[in-house]
């Protein structure tokens, strides 16, 4: 770290604080709650993976707003004063948006409502992103993306590729290539509406301030939670195993995630990194 870069505990880009007064005690709790509703709704209704994701929109605008008390754009891009796209965020926002909208009417023509939805909260995610990538350079998203790529992509490469190799299962090269390119273009502007923003945009913001210690200590605390809340829609494993796994797994690359917000209160960075290492997962397992 040269001497002109802040260490990632405390930023280098003013992330707007919650309500005043609150404790950080009080922000970790309500944290808890708003992660623990959203896990208990998707237990009580049985949802698969892709109505567990839509349900998080409304309830992580409800938690921006009504718990937050902070506008709906700065879980995008904090400190802005207002949204607005622009000539260059249009542009960006229309190029994101032909891959979910080409699978979203796929979608309804399959009559498969469901994933329809999925995608058109995408489709929806790439006004945000166009929004995100209009007050920050790309440099600067693709420099904060790179340290969180380097570890969720290596381990998604190494797991899958020992798989590979003790199997004696071949990787189809070409197949993965379109696979990586076809699943970051859907999952970079999704995860603007799902997941990530709920996660860095609104929970990491909310429990880390500014100025705040222990930044290392909160990065594992979003991450932790990050892991736990896929409980819902994770049934591979016996429950200890499976917890162990999903916190390990999640804080590994999650502090990561959370540290690349905190540097610009930007979701470019961290959305694209998610949306990056999904697809290497993607493409790397095709065979298996």
């Amino acid at each position: 770290m040269n001497a002109t870069t802040k260490s990632p505990q405390t930023g280098s880009h003013p992330v707007a604080a919650s309500a005043p007064g609150r404790s950080r005690r009080r922000r970790i709790a309500e944290a808890i709650g708003f992660v623990a509703v959203w896990m208990v709704a998707g237990f009580a209704l049985h949802l698969p993976s892709n109505g567990y994701l839509l349900l998080g929109i409304p309830l992580t605008a409800a938690f921006q707003v009504l718990v937050r008390r902070r506008p709906l754009r700065e879980l995008f891009a904090a400190g802005t004063d207002r949204f607005a796209l622009i000539r260059q965020g249009m542009v960006v926002a229309a190029v994101l948006a032909a891959t979910p909208a080409y699978y979203a009417g796929k979608a309804v023509l399959d009559g498969d409502w469901l994933t329809a939805g999925w995608y058109v909260a995408a489709l929806i995610g790439a006004v945000a992103a166009g929004f995100a990538l209009r007050v920050q350079a790309i440099a600067t998203t693709l420099r904060d993306a790179a340290r969180p790529i380097a570890v969720g992509a290596g381990e998604f490469v190494t797991v899958y590729g020992v798989l590979h190799v003790a199997t004696g299962t071949p990787l189809p090269t070409v197949a993965a290539l379109v696979t990586l390119v076809k699943y970051t273009a859907l999952y970079f502007p999704a995860t603007f509406l799902m997941e990530e923003v709920a996660f860095r945009g609104a929970i990491d913001a909310h429990v880390h301030h500014d100025g705040d210690r222990r930044g290392w200590a909160s990065a594992v605390f979003v991450s932790a939670l990050w892991g736990l809340w896929h409980l819902p829609v994770s049934s591979d494993f016996p429950l200890p195993l499976m917890v162990a796994e999903l916190v390990v797994v999640h804080i590994a690359l999650g502090v990561w995630l959370s540290f690349a917000w905190r540097r610009t209160g930007n979701l470019a960075a961290p959305a694209l990194a998610h949306a990056v290492n999904d697809a290497v997962r993607n493409a790397t397992m095709l065979g298996l």
